[in-house]
């Protein structure tokens, strides 16, 4: 969504909702955070693979994926946090967000942090006048990874 296109009120509303969003992440109220996706989202990072110094960004199908999830591994991947299962999240990481392209600061353990920085595409519906997220496309600029991401964009 580019705000050169839209009114001032629908960006507005746009930011409001990613702001609301941002907080349900970091106060892990990921039960809520759910109900931000439409029933048949698409929530995925491609990997940016490339050996030869080119951008490495090839089409959608020829493209491996970090994750590439629907709203029912969503909603799995919240019960493992809820419910320990997903160790690398025991205890939770402190998560913190900039509502930009994107910035997210994690800590884990109290021992290490890590920021991931890049940008995101989200593509909105609006359902019964509420915003909901059906589509979300997550770009990380740094090529080096930890060895496990278990939060969330």
């Amino acid at each position: 969504m580019r705000n050169d296109t839209i009114s001032t009120e629908l960006l507005r509303e746009v930011e409001a909702f990613l702001y609301r969003e941002a907080r349900m992440l970091e106060d892990n109220r990921f039960d809520d955070w759910l109900k931000c996706f439409t029933d048949d989202v698409r929530y995925w990072m491609p990997i940016q693979e490339s050996t030869d110094g080119s951008s490495g960004s090839g089409t959608e199908s020829d493209t491996f994926a970090l994750f590439d999830e629907d709203k029912k591994s969503l909603e799995l991947r919240v019960l493992r946090i809820k419910t320990g299962a997903a160790h690398a999240e025991v205890p939770p990481s402190t998560t913190q967000r900039l509502i930009t392209n994107f910035l997210v600061y994690q800590e884990r353990r109290g021992q290490h942090g890590v920021t991931f920085f890049g940008k995101r595409d989200d593509v909105f519906k609006q359902i019964q006048g509420d915003f909901k997220i059906a589509e979300r496309r997550v770009d990380l600029a740094q090529k080096i990874l930890p060895t496990t991401i278990s939060i969330f964009f």
